[in-house]
């Protein structure tokens, strides 16, 4: 039966795990290759089985990069009809950047993909992400010593307040998935861009650089998790903070402040939320900023992260930097990972901002 056979039944467990809204469709992210056709395979035989298939939505985007693309997402759509699910082909148009192709792409499909799933109706947009790309993604940032990113990619992340997107292979092994596929006689498309040595991942992949080690990434998301809720604790105590919401200001008692990941973790978010920025500072800047709040006389002020910070007796004015011009909407919390969450939402609740439609999972998928 294909519901018992070693990669279903796991999978399929992993799936009910997801607390998917009943009221709305479920978009499939779908690029055609390996990966993302065993999710579509795998999640049309769940819902199936359920009597639930017809809430599947496939989305494919056409990043236009290669000639064959538009073919590519052609033939992704026959293998939907095939199983009889609903199929979006999404172009990214414009002029691609010269640099950066590879993350530009990246946030083209999350802004197209949520275009879609909003479109549709789609609570959730499930991706193919494997135990290979959590592998990859941590030996490339592990170069870059990305600090808290080495946990890795998030089991879920939600994209602009409103669109959860949920991995739910991310503990399943590429080569098993394509063994799987191959014995159900289903084909798949190869990207030559994935045998592409110019990009990092591809280089990584080629040098086998990389654990695939589930219970480390299970564990650095359960410690990075931790570390946020402790954060969340810290942005809620009047003693150690005060937000001025209108003026998006925010001031720091530092004779209370803890020397704590946690903390800084606190404090990165003040200041990406402060500077209107779209990542979280690097732990360098971060780690000025804490130095300066202990060490400085009064009177002085410092710059970082497009903050100005001044200081006043035992208290840190953390405001916007004058030569700051970046725009309002969304910042650090553009791209939330699920772990993130409680810190993001306890800033939220304190800055009088809108909150974030709760994780549709409890902690790491299996």
């Amino acid at each position: 039966m294909l519901s018992t056979d070693r990669l279903t039944a796991p999978v399929w467990r992993t799936l009910s795990s997801i607390q998917f809204d009943p009221r709305n469709r479920i978009a499939i992210a779908l690029s055609g290759g390996g990966d993302s056709t065993a999710l579509l395979c795998l999640a049309h035989a769940y819902f199936d089985a359920r009597g639930e298939a017809g809430r599947l939505v496939a989305v494919t985007v056409d990043h236009g990069l290669r000639d064959a693309s538009a073919a590519e997402a052609r033939l992704a759509g026959d293998v939907c009809a095939k199983l009889g699910i609903l199929h979006e082909i999404k172009e990214w148009r414009g002029e691609k950047p010269a640099t950066g192709l590879q993350a530009a792409a990246r946030y083209a499909r999350y802004r197209l993909l949520a275009e879609a799933a909003t479109a549709y109706d789609c609570g959730i947009v499930l991706t193919g992400h494997t135990l290979d790309d959590q592998a990859e993604t941590v030996a490339m940032r592990g170069r870059r010593g990305a600090g808290r990113g080495l946990s890795g990619i998030a089991p879920a992340t939600l994209y602009e307040r409103r669109t959860w997107f949920v991995r739910p292979l991310i503990g399943r092994r590429r080569s098993q998935l394509r063994d799987w596929l191959s014995a159900m006689g289903q084909t798949w498309i190869d990207d030559p861009s994935n045998c592409d040595t110019r990009f990092e991942r591809v280089r990584v992949r080629g040098e086998d650089a990389a654990t695939t080690d589930a219970e480390a990434f299970r564990a650095a998301f359960d410690a990075r998790r931790a570390e946020a809720r402790n954060a969340a604790s810290m942005l809620g105590d009047d003693s150690l903070w005060r937000f001025d919401s209108d003026a998006r200001t925010a001031e720091l008692q530092c004779d209370s402040a803890p020397a704590t990941d946690a903390f800084m973790l606190a404090l990165s978010v003040v200041l990406s939320w402060v500077g209107h920025g779209a990542y979280l500072p690097p732990v360098p800047v971060t780690k000025k900023v804490a130095a300066f709040c202990r060490e400085a006389s009064p009177g002085k002020r410092m710059t970082a992260a497009g903050c100005l910070l001044s200081k006043a007796g035992g208290r840190v004015r953390i405001g916007r930097e004058r030569r700051n011009r970046r725009g309002g909407g969304y910042g650090y919390d553009h791209l939330l990972p699920s772990p993130d969450f409680d810190v993001a939402q306890a800033l939220a609740d304190r800055a009088g901002e809108p909150g974030f439609p709760s994780p549709p999972i409890s902690g790491y998928l299996d």
